[in-house]
């Protein structure tokens, strides 16, 4: 899927996509956890987690007592 004159505003901490796209057409949902990859093509990628890896690393982040 090409996407073309979409204006997205990016930040350190944030992504807003383009009005435009139809994120409820992508499945995106509010709260919906994404992480960065890097595929074998050496391109970044945003992946969609999934509600148990989401859940497993939450409780990771909060039961961390590493200092």
């Amino acid at each position: 899927m090409l996407f073309v004159d979409y204006m997205w505003q990016l930040g350190p901490g944030y992504i807003i996509p383009d009005p435009e796209l139809d994120t409820d057409k992508l499945g995106w949902k509010e709260g919906d956890f994404f992480k960065v990859a890097v595929g074998n093509d050496g391109k970044k990628y945003l992946i969609k987690v999934d509600k148990l890896q989401e859940f497993i690393l939450k409780g990771v982040d909060q039961n961390d007592t590493r200092s």
